[in-house]
């Protein structure tokens, strides 16, 4: 009885194993099939279809360099006829611009109407439209059967920087964007000094715990490669420490609360010292900030 019923235990374990191969198997190919029953659905895909999938054999086979003269005929007349069988370009759509220029980005996307759309390198174009400055990232897409389609992430400005040479517009991470009209960027704060383009971010974070002072900002200088001087917009300058910055900043805070000090005009505010504040005549470059605009303006 015993022998039976492993007998029986047997053929089930190997029916289930047929089973498992055929399902594992099945599953490729109604995929397969799937995608064969779209390809032919319509006499126009089936004729694109059928000369891509040509193209890409004839091109396999032709890899090698003797060969390549011929590869490159039939790549070029697999094109033409997926064109002519409507795989070719009739629009191009663009999403999430809004400060590239749009002359711009024609001139860097350089493609024509009716192209054939397998034709296009899209890396190439991913390419060309990256290198736009306000771009930070691009993906390029086909859209079959007749739309390239271009997908931009665009860089949010963030400061002014000026490197004693010239003024630009940069974002947080200090990548330049532009040097060009930038008047309408006035409101954001100036940073100057070597360096400072890298560290900008990380001192409006700090000074995110302090609004008083970050609303009044107008420029931000990295001074001996160590600390910053703040110039306010009242001619006002603070002047950092090295370290323990949050310490020095609540010392200040404290001060404002008891004497106003930050709302004297044309003071420099000393923090360097632990133990006290000094008050000195200021000499703020925001005057510098506020004349380079006005120069700009003009």
């Amino acid at each position: 009885m015993s022998k039976i019923t492993s007998k029986k235990q047997t053929h089930a374990a190997q029916s289930r194993g047929k089973d498992l191969a055929f399902s594992v198997l099945a599953t490729p190919l109604n995929i397969l099939a799937i995608l064969l029953r779209l390809m032919w659905s319509t006499r126009r895909i089936r004729l694109a279809s059928l000369v891509v999938v040509c193209a890409l054999m004839v091109t396999a086979l032709f890899r090698f360099a003797p060969l390549a003269p011929a590869a490159d005929y039939v790549r070029t007349t697999a094109h033409h006829v997926s064109g002519q069988a409507g795989f070719r370009i009739d629009d191009i759509t663009v999403e999430g611009r809004m400060r590239t220029q749009r002359d711009d980005l024609v001139q860097a996307v350089q493609l024509d109407l009716k192209t054939p759309i397998f034709s296009i390198d899209l890396d190439a174009v991913h390419a060309r439209v990256r290198e736009l400055p306000w771009v930070h990232h691009v993906v390029v897409s086909r859209r079959l059967p007749n739309i390239i389609h271009i997908s931009l992430q665009e860089r949010t400005p963030f400061a002014l920087f000026n490197d004693h040479k010239s003024v630009v517009l940069m974002d947080r991470s200090g990548t330049k964007i532009t040097g060009n009209h930038l008047q309408k960027f006035s409101h954001l704060p100036m940073f100057s000094g070597q360096g400072a383009s890298l560290r900008a971010a990380s001192l409006m974070d700090v000074l995110k715990d302090y609004p008083v002072i970050r609303n009044r900002l107008v420029a931000a200088k990295w001074t001996g490669d160590r600390r910053w001087d703040l110039s306010l917009d009242h001619g006002g300058v603070v002047r950092l420490p090295d370290q323990d910055i949050h310490a020095a900043l609540d010392r200040l805070m404290e001060l404002e609360r008891e004497r106003r000090i930050l709302a004297n005009k044309n003071q420099a505010i000393d923090l360097r010292l632990p133990d006290r504040i000094l008050l000195r005549p200021g000499h703020s470059s925001s005057r510098q900030k506020l004349s380079f605009l006005a120069k700009e303006a003009s």
